[in-house]
């Protein structure tokens, strides 16, 4: 399962002066409240939606992807 790094997203966030959900909704150009969903993990995001995060925060896709192992899967 793939999820979202959101505690390293911030701390990138804040290496390049990006103060809050908001600024980094606004440029992406997409929605705070997308932002949200994305951080609290309520909605898939897409392929585009990761190019754009990479894009504005000039990262790379291991500072804002993981990859977890679901445990229940396996049993």
């Amino acid at each position: 399962m793939l999820r979202l790094r959101k505690y390293r997203i911030l701390e990138i966030m804040d290496e390049k002066g990006i103060a809050s959900i908001k600024e980094l909704g606004a440029r992406m150009d997409t929605e705070a409240t997308n932002i949200s969903s994305l951080f609290n993990n309520k909605t898939n995001f897409t392929r585009d939606t990761i190019e754009r995060l990479l894009s504005t925060l000039e990262c790379d896709i291991s500072d804002v992807l993981e990859f977890k192992v679901d445990q229940k899967a396996d049993e």
